[in-house]
């Protein structure tokens, strides 16, 4: 899937935006497969729960940069493609997750349709995210940017109590990964962004800075959170409150942007970036359950797995219907 660029210029596609989708594709597979895992604590906490951890965040604010609420339809559309692609995928991947349900029975194949498997929860998400943003995307800007804080908070909130062991892990109300806790607050913030005009005021080299302070803030808040921790058991971040000021920035930055080179341009980044965050997941489960391997050569082959996979299904003209 490619990036439209705003309604100002139509027909073209925003490349540096669909390279910042690569690259936050990257990250996804960096939380699954830390390749710092069997290196160095620090180093783990820094990448796969520092950095890596904008990776989801990003993904909402650029569906929420792209959100046309105002065409007829289209958020109901929206809706519903997210849920069929999520039981295409969770189908495609029922091997990995049968076990679960055959011990868990009914309620477990139910939770992984409230709450998502794995990475899946990102679709079963965005769909009860746009069916929310499509409730106030008309309210006024004071209004949605107070929504934003108050969800934000209360998911921040909870996670930091699940971290402490005042809210004890596993118990699903207290689940941060969702649409309205993780999903509405990142979402709204690419909304506003557009709504507001900011990739017209803030230069592309302001943006850039601001955008990779926040990754640097994004690995001192998770070490952070990691000495606060219960110490036998920390708990990665699923929301970081430095994902407030990267994830906003990267995508003016990318908006912003020079022209890249034209094989760049040429390259179906945006596909390739879709494909890595969906087939990603099936090579780093094998590797780890059949191989002994380190974590730098999971991450590797999962990543090259997933584009191979992906640039086949470009090739057989499935790429569309499955992603």
């Amino acid at each position: 899937m490619s990036s439209p660029l705003p309604p100002n210029d139509p027909g073209k596609r925003l490349v540096a935006l669909d390279l910042l989708k690569f690259c936050l594709a990257l990250l996804v597979v960096t939380i699954h497969a830390n390749p710092l895992r069997d290196v160095s604590e620090i180093g783990t906490w820094l990448l796969g729960n520092g950095v890596a951890r904008v990776a989801v965040p990003g993904f909402f604010v650029i569906a929420g940069f792209n959100f046309r609420p105002e065409v007829p339809g289209r958020s109901m559309q929206l809706v519903w493609r997210y849920l069929k692609l999520h039981l295409i995928w969770l189908t495609l991947y029922v091997y990995f997750w049968w076990p679960s349900v055959a011990a868990g029975g009914l309620k477990q194949y139910l939770n992984w349709w409230i709450f998502g498997w794995w990475h899946l929860w990102f679709l079963t998400g965005l769909a009860v995210t746009v069916l929310a943003a499509s409730l106030v995307w008309r309210w006024r800007l004071g209004a949605i940017i107070v929504l934003i804080t108050v969800t934000f908070l209360i998911g921040y909130g909870i996670q930091e109590a699940i971290m402490l062991r005042i809210i004890p892990r596993g118990y699903w109300p207290a689940e941060v990964r969702n649409g309205i806790l993780l999903g509405l607050p990142f979402f709204l913030l690419g909304y506003v962004v557009r709504r507001a005009g900011l990739t017209a005021r803030v230069g592309f080299g302001t943006a850039l800075t601001l955008g990779l302070a926040g990754l640097g803030l994004a690995m001192l808040e998770s070490w952070t959170l990691r000495q606060f921790a219960h110490p036998q058991f920390p708990l990665a971040p699923e929301t970081l409150i430095a994902a407030l000021l990267a994830c906003p920035m990267l995508i003016i930055a990318a908006v912003k942007a020079p022209a890249l080179p034209g094989w760049v341009a040429r390259l179906p980044l945006g596909t390739y970036s879709t494909g890595i965050y969906f087939i990603h997941v099936g090579f780093v489960i094998t590797l780890s359950k059949h191989f002994t391997l380190p974590r730098a050569e999971v991450f590797l082959i999962a990543v090259i797995g997933a584009l191979l996979v992906t640039q086949a299904l470009i090739w057989l003209r499935l790429d569309k219907k499955l992603f």
